[in-house]
């Protein structure tokens, strides 16, 4: 019985993220009717409209650290592992909807949540680099990234870059194949023709 509750709860709050990702400003009212379940069976999970919000923003955020994973940043050159992790991401529209609207769901607390909810037990966990900057140094090791510019920067480009591909996908119509596939291919081509070693960029 146990179970199921958990998998009850786990779903509803699936289909929370998914309706947030389309109304942020929805009210538990709204979210009941766009789930399919009774005001009072939301109210009984979460207990008020806060609860849920934090824990769909806490599923988008180790959603998107699953997807980095998935997209095997260890593997590879540092370069061709970022341009993984963009195309990974990419399938994720209603978390980086969450991620990069004007009044962000899921924010840093969201990923500093799911980063101690993984590491239990890990004594070196929270010492782990960001996963983007890691990629990137590995990226300037091997000589695929451009070793001049500074990781920090790299990793925020990256990261802003797979938003404005994102949010220009939305804007055409994120359900609309071709434009996401379009958006996705900008978003790698930007990146790759940005931290290539520039010796390499111009042969």
């Amino acid at each position: 019985m146990q179970g199921m509750r958990r998998l009850g709860r786990e779903a509803l709050v699936s289909e929370a993220l998914t309706h947030l990702a389309a109304n942020p400003q929805a009210s538990m009212i709204e979210l009941s009717q766009s789930i399919g379940v009774g005001r009072t069976t939301l109210y009984r999970h979460f207990g008020e409209r806060e609860a849920l919000v934090g824990a769909a923003a806490l599923l988008g955020a180790r959603r998107f650290g699953e997807a980095v994973m998935k997209a095997r940043p260890g593997e590879g050159t540092g370069l061709a592992a970022l341009e993984r992790i963009c195309a990974e991401l990419f399938t994720l529209p209603d978390v980086l909807t969450l991620l990069f609207a004007d009044n962000p769901i899921i924010t840093d607390e969201s990923f500093a949540e799911a980063a101690a909810e993984s590491s239990t037990g890990a004594e070196s966990a929270g010492d782990e680099d960001d996963p983007l900057e890691a990629v990137i140094a590995r990226g300037q090791a091997d000589g695929s990234i451009d070793e001049s510019v500074p990781i920090g920067w790299a990793a925020a480009f990256v990261y802003l870059t797979i938003g404005s591909g994102h949010l220009y996908s939305v804007s055409v119509g994120v359900d609309d194949p071709t434009a996401r596939a379009q958006s996705l291919e900008l978003t790698i081509r930007a990146v790759r023709k940005t931290l290539t070693p520039r010796q390499r960029a111009e042969r």
